[in-house]
């Protein structure tokens, strides 16, 4: 048999996916998009499809999968947020103090 399956055994077996086959798969198109973008910017040369190496990388193992809960927030988010609170309270102003200028307030 070939080696580049990967088997119903292989994903019950495997703690990182709590032998769910939803669970194994997204787990490897992660990292296959992961090689292929890496690929696609010039860091790594692929010698085989993404998708092979990341079934090999499962099968080996070598993959997991982080669950976020539902309060989890990137500092990228809190930065985009922080800035669209600034914006808007400087945006309210502007607009207030055109509205007096306009009644002559």
């Amino acid at each position: 048999m070939s080696d580049q399956r990967v088997y119903l055994d292989d994903i019950y077996a495997s703690k990182e996916c709590q032998g769910s086959v939803f669970r194994a798969v997204v787990m490897m198109a992660h990292e296959a998009r992961f090689l292929n973008n890496q690929a696609g910017q010039g860091y790594i040369q692929l010698n085989k499809k993404p998708t092979t190496i990341a079934m090999y990388k499962f099968k080996e193992g070598k993959l997991s999968m982080s669950e976020k809960a539902n309060n989890d927030v990137t500092e990228e988010a809190v930065a985009a947020i922080d800035a669209v609170d600034s914006a808007s309270v400087e945006s309210v102003a502007e607009n207030a103090a055109a509205a007096d200028a306009a009644f002559g307030v």
